[in-house]
């Protein structure tokens, strides 16, 4: 009885705290960020694609304008709720970025949507975008002749394993090039959290 009333407690704070309503944000102020949302995540996609970076000239104003619209819409509780975004979604690829797997623009637009729109649609929005990438990554490789090469090292490095039944040095890369658009899949996790909160109130699926 208690570990049931305990979860219900836990789901109604959590869906508290991962809607809208935690900023205290109208439907037109949800508007007009989700404006400037779909505005950052379509340039950076673009950006990502055709030049290889996602811009400072485009994350820095998303990041000012995520906190100052919280902060005018929804008072001192919406700007720290946009500030907390902010936070996670630094902290979501500096990891990665600092082990040189992640771009400092992808860190950037992290931030910035974060600061739009709170710490859970950043959090469940990276994890569909990069489940997106993976689905993106196959006919990228394909395209640039890499895939057969990547599947032969993957196949190599079980086999030796298997043979030495020792863990096995890393293959050697046999992707020319190091980074792929990462922010294309972050902009399709992204519209997806997008999708989820204007047909269900939340950037997630399930419910507690």
């Amino acid at each position: 009885m208690f570990n049931t009333l305990k979860f219900l407690i836990m789901g109604y704070y959590f869906s508290k705290f991962t809607g809208a309503e935690a900023a205290h944000l109208s439907p037109s102020a949800v508007l007009i960020i989700n404006g400037v949302l779909i505005a950052l995540l379509l340039t950076s996609a673009i950006t990502d694609t055709r030049q290889g970076k996602i811009l400072n000239v485009v994350t820095f104003p998303a990041m000012l304008a995520g906190l100052l619209l919280n902060g005018i819409f929804g008072s001192t509780t919406g700007f720290v709720w946009a500030l907390i975004g902010w936070c996670v979604g630094m902290a979501i690829q500096w990891v990665p970025f600092m082990l040189g797997f992640a771009k400092a623009g992808d860190v950037k637009l992290l931030a910035a949507v974060g600061a739009l729109k709170g710490w859970a649609f950043c959090l469940f929005g990276f994890l569909y975008g990069a489940a997106a990438f993976g689905f993106l990554l196959l006919p990228w490789l394909a395209r640039r002749g890499e895939l057969g090469m990547v599947g032969q090292n993957i196949r190599n490095y079980f086999t030796t394993a298997a043979i030495t039944q020792a863990v096995p040095n890393t293959p050697a890369p046999t992707v020319t090039k190091r980074f792929v658009p990462w922010g294309v899949g972050l902009a399709i996790g992204f519209f997806i959290a997008l999708g989820l909160e204007i047909a269900l109130g939340r950037p997630l699926w399930f419910s507690f």
